[in-house]
């Protein structure tokens, strides 16, 4: 299995760090903006929903066209032009005064993300014809991104920084790197050429294929869904929490988030292996069970002591373990070779859930508390695997 790492170029390996190293810093501020916002602004769970929500469902809608493009105009200069931005967008992250400027630094931090992550992914599978190599790639960039989940939280509460606003100029200073990085590696590495056919696509072109392709749109619906579920761990769970009056939010979330990348870290390599004759929409089925059962241990353990709570973290874990990279290697595996950053942005517009999961749980939780938000995310993640059963395409 890890024989695959042979075939990684300094392509891939560049997007892997990078995405750990990224991820290490933000997971020590991005989910405490909640708290930020509510401590510093006095929004309340709605409004932060709303906050959140309208920002990033902008910068969904913007990460299909940049799909296309990357098609068109070339990944790594997509890739360049989001590192760029994603700095910017730190800056005023970390230097903002102002509601506006902080709304003003999610905003183009929406755009930019799409501009790295759906390229990137795109662009690792470039590089190597090999299956298992690309399914390798895959996971490992998912790996990376769980370590540095895993460890930020952690180290960030031990230096004090996390949940700290200034958090966000280093979060500025990664992506430098990670920009003076991909220039150096890019040139080294020539870009793949488009073949001809995907340079004659026009977007009227990439939507009708889209359209058509019905395994393909039902595998965005229900990553829509399940988006929607997950997203409650990066803003509903820390708004639960507040709402429960737990004492030490920032310490009690941070050991939950450490759990929940911890596990896999420590799970996903031999979940990889057991599960390996299991086509891949089966095991996202069994992933998205696994969500059920943790949003349901959410709904009934007590805040105090977080005993249950971690438990039902750790099952919620080794769905995600399962889910998440087996998504990555069944969009890989739909999109025909020319078309592939278009799916990929495709699959964004999945990832609309994401943006809507603020505004859900934060509406759930307003209206009729943590109970009833527990077990909607239950009933939904239940539709999804159901979803998931009946519809194999592959």
């Amino acid at each position: 299995m890890f024989a695959a790492l042979r075939h990684f170029n300094l392509t891939i390996w560049l997007i892997i760090v990078a995405t750990f190293a990224s991820r290490f810093v933000q997971f020590m501020i991005w989910p405490f903006l909640a708290i930020l916002l509510y401590q510093k602004f006095g929004l309340n769970e709605f409004e932060v929903g709303l906050f959140l929500a309208s920002a990033t469902i902008i910068g969904i809608v913007f990460g299909f066209y940049v799909g296309y493009l990357s098609d068109i105009v070339g990944r790594r200069k997509i890739i360049l032009a989001g590192l760029a931005l994603s700095v910017a967008a730190m800056i005023v992250l970390g230097l903002g005064d102002s509601l506006w400027m902080l709304f003003a630094g999610t905003l183009v931090q929406s755009l930019a993300r799409p501009m790295v992550e759906d390229p990137g992914r795109a662009l690792m599978t470039d590089m190597v014809e090999d299956r298992e190599v690309k399914d390798m790639a895959l996971h490992m960039r998912y790996f990376g991104l769980n370590v540095g989940a895993a460890l930020g939280p952690i180290l960030g509460a031990t230096m004090g920084l996390t949940g700290q606003q200034h958090t966000f100029l280093l979060l500025a200073g990664i992506q430098l790197l990670y920009l003076a990085g991909a220039a150096i590696v890019f040139n080294i590495e020539r870009p793949v050429k488009h073949s001809a056919m995907a340079a004659s696509f026009t977007l009227r072109d990439v939507l009708g294929i889209l359209v058509r392709d019905r395994p393909f749109l039902l595998f965005v619906l229900a990553s829509l869904l399940s988006s929607i579920g997950y997203g409650q761990i990066e803003s509903g769970l820390v708004q639960y929490l507040q709402q429960q009056s737990v004492a030490d939010i920032a310490t009690l979330y941070a050991v939950l988030i450490g759990i929940n990348a911890a596990t896999i870290v420590v799970f996903q390599f031999p979940l990889l292996k057991l599960t390996a004759r299991i086509s891949p929409f089966l095991r996202a089925m069994i992933g998205v069970a696994l969500f059920a059962l943790g949003f349901l241990g959410f709904g009934f353990a007590p805040v105090d002591p977080p005993h249950a709570l971690a438990l039902a973290m750790f099952v919620f874990s080794i769905g995600e373990a399962i889910l998440f990279p087996t998504m990555n290697i069944i969009i890989d595996r739909m999109a025909p070779p020319a078309m592939k950053g278009s799916y990929f942005g495709a699959f964004s517009l999945g990832v609309i859930g994401f943006a809507l999961a603020p505004l859900v749980g934060g509406s759930l939780l307003y209206w009729a508390g943590g109970f009833a938000l527990w077990m909607a995310m239950t009933g939904l993640a239940l539709a999804v695997a159901i979803l998931y059963l009946r519809n194999r395409p592959i």
